[in-house]
């Protein structure tokens, strides 16, 4: 058994804490890239190449539920875009806003996605690494 002074136990309990830049900084670029990663997901990349890659042309029922996808992911854009990227981007967010609260005739649906899928590709530009 070994007896620790009341103010060896107070420095021994008391938590290793940093205040510099330096550190916040990093912690803060890894809260910011959890952010990221509820929104920033592997389908998202699929939904986009399915859309926009060189043999995109899919079918009414996946533009569907492309889109809905799409609207979920605008929700989570809204909410950690101010946080990721500054200035914050106010054309960008209302035109995702615009075309999220669209929904289009089936016959323009895949046109609507497109646009759709570049205005998200466009916020995914502007938040740089943050994003990957």
């Amino acid at each position: 058994m070994v007896a620790v002074s009341a103010d060896a136990a107070v420095r021994l309990l008391r938590p290793r804490t940093s205040n510099d830049h330096d550190t916040l900084g990093v912690v803060l670029f890894g809260l910011r890239r959890s952010l990221a990663g509820e929104a920033i997901d592997e389908q998202l990349y699929e939904d986009l190449e399915a859309v926009l890659g060189e043999h995109a042309h899919p079918d009414l029922y996946l533009v569907a539920a492309i889109a809905a996808r799409f609207r979920e992911a605008t929700t989570t854009f809204v909410e950690i875009v101010p946080y990721l990227v500054q200035p914050y981007p106010v054309d960008e967010i209302r035109r995702l806003i615009y075309l999220s609260a669209e929904h289009p005739h089936p016959d323009d649906a895949p046109g609507h996605l497109r646009r759709f899928a570049l205005a998200i590709l466009a916020i995914l530009d502007l938040m740089g690494d943050t994003a990957s």
